[in-house]
């Protein structure tokens, strides 16, 4: 079942008020409200709160913790000890629409996944790759994720007659459930679900709830092993508070998940 618009930007614009810097400017404007009422204590505390808050969040030793909790839970496999499976299942959000002033299309943080499945087919490891992702509600009239990623494949030397694309989803509930329908019609024995580490959690716990048969091999994992621990980990750095709420929205949209059903 596809999900309507109004939940699709409600599951967008909601979760602002509980990452860092969206919960760190409500607590602000509390403060704000208590100082109109003259509770100057009040006030105080709900903004040094707030900056302790962004501080902490900010801090590259918190982001990495924070991100790691997600990645450690399916660790990437080198090819060779890769299983062998029918079909590689590639989920979206790996690259940016070619639009103006852009002339191709824009890999992302995440276009790992793109890379992966190619090697995994080049390995021998799947027999197809099958590729998911739509558009947005708020991008009209561009094509589907999964067309570009697929044109970037054939690039990559994957032959266009082994992809397969599920393009009419947009998130990864939908993913599974588009995938879910293909499968109803042409199923397949196994299946690699290639996505990014701190996404698999929630990705392999919702392609599994749908029925499918489905081995996670991980990719874009962000957070390595450091041999020294130096001052600069708990200084604040804009990067790590990108980092931190990127982890908080996939713990949230774990839980979310979790609470409708979805895994």
């Amino acid at each position: 079942m596809a999900e309507s618009v109004a939940v699709l930007y409600l599951s967008k614009l909601l979760p602002l008020f509980v990452m860092p810097l969206g919960l760190a400017f409500v607590i602000v404007f509390l403060g704000g409200v208590l100082a109109m009422l003259r509770r100057p204590r009040g006030s105080a505390i709900s903004v040094a709160t707030a900056m302790a808050l962004l501080l902490i969040c900010a801090m590259p030793a918190v982001a990495e913790w924070a991100l790691a909790s997600l990645e450690r839970q399916y660790p990437p496999q080198p090819l060779e000890q890769t299983i062998t499976a029918d079909v590689a299942i590639v989920l979206g959000g790996a690259v940016g629409q070619p639009m103006p002033p852009r002339v191709a299309l824009d890999l992302s943080s995440s276009s790992d996944r793109i890379l992966h499945a190619a090697r995994l087919y080049r390995a021998g490891k799947v027999k197809r790759v099958l590729v998911t992702g739509g558009n947005t509600s708020w991008l009209p009239g561009k094509r589907p994720e999964a067309e570009l990623i697929r044109d970037l494949l054939i690039e990559w030397g994957v032959p266009a007659s082994v992809i397969e694309i599920a393009g009419a989803s947009r998130n990864t509930y939908e993913n599974a459930v588009e995938v879910r329908t293909m499968w109803n019609r042409q199923p397949f024995q196994s299946a690699l679900l290639v996505t990014s580490a701190a996404h698999m959690p929630r990705a392999l716990a919702v392609f599994r709830r749908a029925g499918l048969p489905v081995t996670p091999s991980t990719t874009d994992v962000e957070v390595v092993d450091r041999s020294t621990v130096t001052i600069l980990r708990w200084l604040p750095d804009a990067g790590a508070l990108e980092m931190t709420t990127r982890a908080a929205r996939e713990w949230l949209g774990y839980w979310i998940y979790r609470l409708r059903g979805y895994t």
